[in-house]
């Protein structure tokens, strides 16, 4: 029902005639007109996914706060770190569910639909950099628990080291950030710019001659 209503939504679309639309692209003659809330597309559930990790990680995190400030722990600032960074992550991406606010999506006009999808995938781009930073932090934290497990903590080199541990998690995030953009971030980034592409022939009119 919601595909016919967007076919319909098209079909009257009153910018372009139908011999002035240009033509799809292979990306988006898949996407778009067959179906344009695929699994590529429809980042509704992860984003909610990342919400509810995000929400369960900062209960901890206030946990691991409280105990650090009542024992005068030498790891607060790392945690008042992490706090931030987790509360910037929700607030981050609950503000982008409502942006997309997928329910109405599909009865959009065209050219409001392609412009929310366009922002929508450069916001989820973005959310990877804070996404390496926790990495960074969290894959350290279960680095040491190992080390500590396994009673070789002297292992971690300078891991009593303020500075030398964020040093590491530093090296941590970008390596995330590296790994994210050479295996995820295209995925996204060939959508964005197939979504670019097919919005700015939009506005191509043929010359008269």
């Amino acid at each position: 029902m919601e595909l016919k209503n967007l076919k319909e939504s098209w079909d009257n679309f009153p910018e372009v005639s139908m011999e002035e639309r240009p033509v799809l692209s292979s990306d988006l003659e898949q996407i778009v007109v067959k179906n344009p809330l695929s699994d590529a597309f429809y980042l509704k559930n992860k984003i909610l996914l990342r919400i509810v990790a995000g929400t369960l990680l900062l209960s901890y995190n206030i946990y691991q706060l409280r105990t650090q400030f009542t024992t005068d722990g030498h790891e607060l600032d790392q945690q008042v770190v992490i706090f931030l960074m987790l509360g910037y992550f929700i607030y981050f991406h609950t503000r982008l569910l409502l942006f997309a606010d997928y329910p109405t999506l599909l009865g959009l006009r065209l050219m409001p639909f392609l412009q929310k999808v366009e922002t929508i995938l450069d916001k989820y781009i973005l959310s990877f950099g804070v996404l390496s930073i926790l990495s960074g932090f969290y894959t350290l934290a279960i680095l040491e628990k190992v080390l500590s497990w396994r009673k070789a903590g002297s292992l971690l080199p300078g891991h009593d080291s303020g500075v030398y541990k964020w040093l590491i998690i530093i090296f941590l995030s970008v390596t995330f950030y590296i790994l994210f953009l050479h295996t995820i971030i295209p995925r996204y980034k060939k959508l964005l710019a197939a979504v670019r592409k097919y919005k700015g022939g939009l506005g191509v009119r043929p010359q008269k001659k």
